[in-house]
């Protein structure tokens, strides 16, 4: 994000596997070249119910994650990570990791799905606005610069709510899925020390798609206060302008701080089980 941009924080690009114990956002395309931060949430697979876990976890400071998320997190959604990756839900939960293949930045750009094209683009005409506020080009190649970046930007918000209602409804499918075993499960009458191991299991994959559910949610309350910020500027809307773009704007740094901050935790509680174990 540019520190004179007039944008609040984006919400970076990134895709989800079935696998994976903390997402945020699936792809509902089958291959999709990603924009990314340092910090990839599918490379980590942390049962947050083992004790180990929960020792861990205690041992992270708070001070720890804000320190990485400055330490890493630095212009984030302007970089490329070019990976190939496998379709996100399938019939049955994959634990197997997509490998990543490094592709030429021109394939990158024949191949990459239109979201992604957007954002390349909204970032690309974004700059070029904060260079004409540093006086580097002229107002006017900036004002067409920053009318193009807002309506490339509203057109990727737009685009991000209809994949985040896809992978809801795909979510929300396989919960259902999980909670049909479960019942069914129940009614045999298993006590809580006869458990079978695929229940235990169950349990498991629903309170992972509960949790991936909620970011999705907090993805979809992020972009709505993204589209309601960029929306004043495209239109150019006069009532309240100041109050609900300062809101607006607000709301949506904190909603992708707090993913952000889940996001570094997660990589910090891994890589603190990695050298323990």
């Amino acid at each position: 994000m540019n520190p004179h941009s007039s944008h609040p924080p984006r919400t970076p690009r990134t895709s989800m596997h079935a696998s994976s114990s903390n997402n945020y956002s699936a792809s509902i395309y089958e291959t999709k070249e990603e924009i990314e931060e340092k910090v990839d949430p599918e490379d980590f697979e942390v049962d947050l119910e083992e004790e180990r876990v929960q020792e861990a976890e205690k041992r992270i400071t708070k001070e720890e994650v804000w320190r990485e998320m400055f330490v890493t997190s630095n212009g984030r959604d302007k970089a490329f990570i070019l990976a190939q990756q496998s379709v996100p839900f399938s019939a049955e939960v994959s634990t197997e990791k997509a490998k990543k293949v490094q592709k030429p930045f021109l394939h990158t750009i024949l191949y990459a799905p239109p979201p992604v094209l957007l954002e390349l683009a909204n970032a690309a005409a974004d700059d070029v606005a904060t260079w004409s506020r540093l006086g580097l080009l002229g107002k006017k190649i900036g004002s067409r610069a920053e009318d193009f970046s807002n309506w490339c930007w509203l057109l990727s918000t737009l685009v991000g709510l209809v994949e985040n209602g896809v992978e809801r409804q795909m979510i929300n499918s396989l919960e259902a899925e999980v909670e049909g075993r479960l019942y069914k499960e129940s009614m045999t009458g298993a006590t809580a020390k006869s458990k079978p191991k695929s229940t235990k299991l169950d349990e498991k994959e629903l309170a992972r798609l509960r949790k991936q559910d909620y970011w999705l949610q907090v993805t979809r309350a992020k972009l709505l206060m993204d589209l309601i910020f960029v929306s004043y500027d495209v239109f150019n809307l006069r009532r309240g302008r100041d109050t609900i773009k300062a809101f607006a704007g607000l709301t949506a740094a904190i909603l992708s701080s707090a993913k952000l901050y889940d996001r570094h935790k997660n990589a910090l509680l891994k890589t603190l089980l990695t050298s323990t174990s």
